[in-house]
């Protein structure tokens, strides 16, 4: 089908068929930037040392390296959702452009800062090494899982070129189901008779009137 559905008489199911279709594929835009930089970083922590003697690869990897220098379940999980979702979630994203795809992304991705809080306090109050403070690696993929989160926060949230046409043309359709015409005719009538609108009378004087009204009959009262 022609992408440029403004040359095409479409009725108002078809404009929210498209418009349903466009929202599953995402436009990544100078966003896909952050993306990106946050898989090479993560990519790049994975061979660097996660603590002295230990690199991130290994303590993915689940090594007897990593074991013997007594790793914490949050580093591993850090580890290994940061491998899922900032790393191969959001290259497939890249790649893909698909919204579902983003969605799990970011989602992995924000669990794993979650879990880079645990590491780093686990880090700090383990009793079975004398290392309590991580290394490069660490902080590298912390601060790509932080990109990732960023970037596609930015792009899950926005709507695409293509689905404000779509939405355009949809409510300009003439061919709209009940919710949306009756929305249009509401829409209409307050604009044609603005003084009908509860939301747009000004009743100021009506109201300081029925307030004196009240004070003299307190007055009254008293007397």
């Amino acid at each position: 089908m022609n992408n440029n559905v403004s040359d095409q008489k479409l009725s108002g199911k078809e404009l929210a068929a498209l418009e349903k279709d466009a929202a599953k594929t995402l436009e990544l835009g100078a966003k896909k930037w952050y993306l990106i930089a946050g898989i090479v970083l993560f990519a790049v922590a994975l061979v660097l040392p996660h603590i002295r003697g230990v690199m991130g690869w290994q303590v993915l990897t689940l090594s007897d390296v990593a074991a013997d220098a007594g790793i914490t379940l949050g580093e591993y999980g850090f580890y290994w959702l940061g491998t899922i979702g900032v790393f191969l979630l959001a290259l497939g994203t890249v790649v893909l452009k698909r919204t579902w795809m983003a969605w799990m992304a970011w989602i992995f991705s924000c669990v794993t800062l979650v879990f880079a809080v645990f590491a780093i306090w686990m880090r700090q109050t383990t009793t079975s090494t004398q290392i309590n403070f991580v290394n490069v690696g660490m902080m590298c993929g912390v601060i790509a899982a932080i990109l990732a989160v960023w970037g596609l926060s930015s792009v899950i949230l926005a709507r695409s070129d293509r689905q404000m046409e779509i939405a355009g043309l949809r409510a300009e359709n003439p061919d709209l189901d009940g919710v949306a015409a009756t929305q249009r005719a509401l829409l209409a009538q307050q604009q044609s008779s603005p003084q009908d609108n509860p939301l747009l009378v000004d009743d100021r004087r009506a109201r300081i009137a029925r307030r004196r009204e009240r004070e003299q009959d307190a007055q009254g009262e008293q007397a």
